[in-house]
This record gives structure tokens, sequence and C-alpha cells, in this order.
């Protein structure tokens, strides 16, 4: 599927990342644009209650539904589950995430056994129903290479908002696994490592993303699902 979205092309926009149901919360609405343009874009919910309000997007948008790892402290695994599993028996949703590590901060470093088991029950599911995964990893892409003869058993993976250097990406698919490395507002932020990636790795593997409403530059609010135009005109000036 992310294949067909990595040809960058002014008239179609694709939004690799963003959180539908807490853009509603903001009072987001999907863009439109003018002059033809399309848009689409892959929405990831983390509760049953996000997923609802989902779906109730158009087609433009694409479903995930994941157990983030910031949230393992306080997820309810066998719930949250058993509702994944039937999402994907129902063929409800298209990728699996956003699923993965974060050990940015103490708290998150203290769940860190919960992460990983969130993680492989999310990591075997798509494995098991060959779905996509959306990953988060923030100081923790080591975690990654230990998964990658898992990953790479996946139709793809979605690196998104990636926070490695291009020789870190560019080992993961080494290992064998179909990358897709989506970047947002933190190009527009000058995140070394992240322009370095737009600019290092084949351009078919790289994607854009808003993560919508979160990742706002200083100064804003909240990022709106229309500055993806923001980060395509970037991928211009660069690549």
């Amino acid at each position: 599927m992310l294949e067909k979205f990595s040809k960058k092309d002014k008239n179609f926009l694709f939004d690799a990342h963003f959180h539908y149901a807490v853009c509603k919360d903001y009072g987001i609405d999907l863009p439109v644009f003018e002059n033809g343009i399309e848009w689409s874009g892959i929405s990831c919910a983390h509760s049953k209650k996000e997923f609802e309000i989902q779906c109730e997007a158009t087609s433009h948008v694409i479903q995930s539904y994941g157990m983030h790892p910031q949230y393992a402290a306080n997820e309810n695994i066998k719930e949250s589950a058993d509702f994944l599993e039937s999402l994907l028996e129902d063929k409800k949703i298209s990728f699996i995430g956003e699923a993965g590590f974060d050990y940015f901060t103490q708290e998150f470093r203290d769940a860190e056994k919960l992460q990983e088991e969130i993680w492989n029950i999310q990591l075997e599911f798509a494995l098991k129903y060959n779905v996509p995964l959306v990953i988060h990893s923030r100081k923790a892409n080591h975690k990654l290479f230990e998964y990658s003869k898992k990953l790479k058993q996946l139709p793809e993976v979605l690196f998104h908002s990636f926070m490695g250097p291009p020789v870190e990406a560019e080992s993961l698919l080494k290992h064998g696994i179909n990358g897709y490395f989506s970047f947002g507002k933190q190009l527009l932020n000058g995140n070394k490592k992240a322009i370095a990636c737009v600019k290092e790795l084949p351009e078919e593997r790289v994607l854009a993303e808003t993560d919508a409403p979160f990742q706002f530059l200083k100064g804003e609010k909240y990022t709106d699902l229309r500055d993806i135009v923001n980060i395509y005109e970037f991928f211009e000036k660069i690549v």
C-alpha cells in the first residue's frame, strides 16, 4: 500500500500519520484543497472511543488501531488486545499501530516490560493477519533491530517520525525490512537527523506526515492537517 503513496505528486497529498479523533477534539477538519488536489492519510486510534470516532471519517482516512507505548502503564492489555483482534478479524483496519517503544522519560522507561508485552502482542497479530505495522520509536531504535527477523516478514513497516540517522534507516532496510520512513515538522525545526534521512534515503522510502494535532512548532497551539503542504514544500527544497 505505502509504495503507491511514496511517489511525490503535487496533485495528491499523502499524510502518513495523524490522529483523526484527537484532531476532532481540536476542531480540526479533514483538509479540502482547491485545483483538483486530492488528499489521503493514515490515522491511528489508541482507544475504542477514538476508533469509533475515527470510523466516522470519509474513505480518505486509512484506518489504524494500536496500543501506544506511552500508555502502556495504564493499558487494559487484554481488553485492548481483544478489541484489536476483532478489528483485524472483521478487516476494519489496514494497519496496526502506532506500536513500539518509548524510553524518552523515566516514567516511560519504568513501563519497559509492559511496553514489550503490548509490542509483542501487536507484532504477532501483524504476522498472523499479514497486516503492516506503524512503529513509534523514541530513544529505543536498538529494539527495532532485536525484532528485525520478524519485522522483515511483514508486508510493510512504517517508521513514523523516524528519530535515527540515515545509517540506521539504511541498516533496517538491509535487514530485509520493507520499511518506509515518515517525517513531519521536525524537518521545519531543523532536526539534522531527519533532514539527512530525507536527503540520503531512497526517495521512494520517504513519506510526509503531520502527526496532527501533535508535533507543533513554537508559537503554534497544534498542527493542522493542512500543514502537510508545508512538509511537501520542504521536501522539494532539499531533495
